[in-house]
């Protein structure tokens, strides 16, 4: 029972983030459920964090898509603009997750730190919103959606602290921001979703309802509760005034880093 109060509570939380800001909560789900699985399933720390990783990236699929139809609906989505980086957003996270396994990730750790320190200043810096639209070709967009999913996949999250402040900095207007970046999460959790599921049929023992890297329980219950929050977060986005949104997303930029720099 306990196990299942922590995964409600932790996807109520992350669908909220992921409605408002447009993240998948990966950053959340994560370390949550790592210690979950070594704590109430014994597992090994290792197996642990991949299973984490697998089951976070999967549970975007569904946030993703519940807070992609909401930003629709409330015009904050522009489905022309996310068709030009898909492509490459599914190719990155469906290479890396077969990659995953084999990879040492901690320079890939320091430099996302950098990175979420670094776009915090930017756009604290620059507090001024302009209505052109300025993005890259579709080469380039195809480019570095293949780099955002790919380093987000082995961090297991939806790419929301990194495609948001990239299309703010293009010009992208920060509502219409969160609404593409959660339609990408989604194609993110599906390239990572056939690796992992892949890859675990390779591994010794899982805990009991686990298919590959991925732990159903947490999968079901995380959803669940992130389904109904996403749509709350989604409504409560127009309430929140452009440049309130974009301290919020400083303030969540400022606080992963310094999260990610002192563990581990």
């Amino acid at each position: 029972m306990t196990e299942v109060i922590i995964l409600f509570l932790a996807g109520s939380l992350v669908g909220t983030l992921s409605g408002l800001l447009g993240i998948g909560g990966g950053l959340i789900i994560v370390p949550l459920l790592t210690f979950v699985l070594i704590y109430f399933h014994q597992v090994t720390f290792d197996q642990a964090m991949l299973m984490a990783i697998g089951t976070s990236l999967i549970t975007i699929i569904f946030t993703g898509g519940v807070s992609s139809f909401f930003h629709t609906k409330q015009n904050n989505m522009n489905w022309s603009i996310a068709t030009h980086y898909i492509p490459g957003v599914f190719l990155g996270s469906f290479t890396m997750a077969f990659i995953l396994p084999h990879l040492n990730i901690l320079f890939i750790k320091h430099t996302f730190i950098a990175y979420t320190f670094l776009t915090a200043y930017k756009i604290f810096k620059e507090p001024k919103f302009k209505s052109l639209i300025e993005l890259p070709s579709v080469f380039f967009a195809n480019l570095y959606g293949f780099t955002i999913a790919s380093i987000s996949t082995i961090i297991g999250i939806g790419g929301g602290t990194m495609f948001v402040p990239y299309f703010i900095y293009h010009k992208v207007n920060p509502r219409l921001a969160v609404g593409l970046s959660s339609s990408l999460g989604i194609f993110i959790g599906l390239g990572a979703s056939f690796g992992f599921i892949k890859n675990g049929f390779d591994v010794g023992e899982f805990p009991k309802l686990s298919i590959g890297f991925i732990y159903l329980p947490g999968l079901f219950l995380l959803t669940s509760s992130s389904l109904i929050f996403a749509g709350f977060a989604t409504k409560w986005i127009h309430q929140i005034s452009v440049l309130s949104l974009k301290r919020i997303f400083v303030c969540l930029l400022f606080l992963i880093g310094l999260s990610m720099l002192f563990s581990g």
